[in-house]
């Protein structure tokens, strides 16, 4: 009686489970850019990501930063212990950071904070690319427009697939400059 019970139970509790393409989970990481043009990655290691990486690591539950700077751009990796609350997380480091702003460069723009989630890793990638000795902006445009039209509309099409993104394209663009002899002839008095 008592193994019928855990069965009917067990059948109830199953239409009950919530399913999604992709679980809401949470990776204890966060990631810190910074940008800041026209600077030399010495500098923007000195004057900027020194003193992020001072204020932050009084961030509870820090594991490890890591950071990275280049000419006109820095990340600071930041790694929590798996279990921490990484909601509470992001908010300490945005009260960091909103901190530090003080002892920053006063043209600097607020960094930004991304939290890191399981939806953002993509299960594959497909690289497309001209075959050699074709570089031109016609042909590369060509391209973008093939992988936009035929190959991401036909990935989308597969009962597997949720999404497909595609970065690095070209897109043709209009110029509009307006001819400013022209601006006071064209009116009557």
């Amino acid at each position: 009686m008592t193994f019928l019970a855990v069965a009917m139970l067990g059948l109830v509790a199953s239409g009950r489970l919530p399913v999604s393409l992709m679980p809401d989970i949470d990776i204890p990481e966060i990631t810190v850019a910074v940008s800041r043009p026209d600077v030399s990655a010495r500098e923007l290691e000195n004057t900027i990501v020194s003193v992020l990486r001072r204020n932050l690591l009084q961030v509870p539950g820090l594991e490890n930063i890591e950071s990275e700077s280049r000419n006109g751009s820095a990340l600071l990796r930041l790694s929590f212990k798996y279990g921490n609350n990484i909601n509470m997380a992001f908010m300490e480091v945005n009260e960091k950071i909103d901190g530090s702003m003080n002892n920053l460069p006063r043209d600097l723009e607020r960094p930004r904070i991304m939290k890191a989630s399981a939806t953002d890793i993509p299960v594959f990638l497909l690289n497309v690319s001209l075959a050699n000795g074709q570089e031109s902006n016609e042909k590369f445009t060509e391209l973008s427009e093939f992988a936009e039209t035929v190959i991401k509309k036909r990935i989308e099409q597969l009962p597997e697939v949720a999404m497909a993104d595609i970065t690095g394209q070209i897109r043709r663009e209009i110029y509009i400059i307006p001819d400013k002899k022209k601006n006071g002839e064209s009116r009557n008095p």
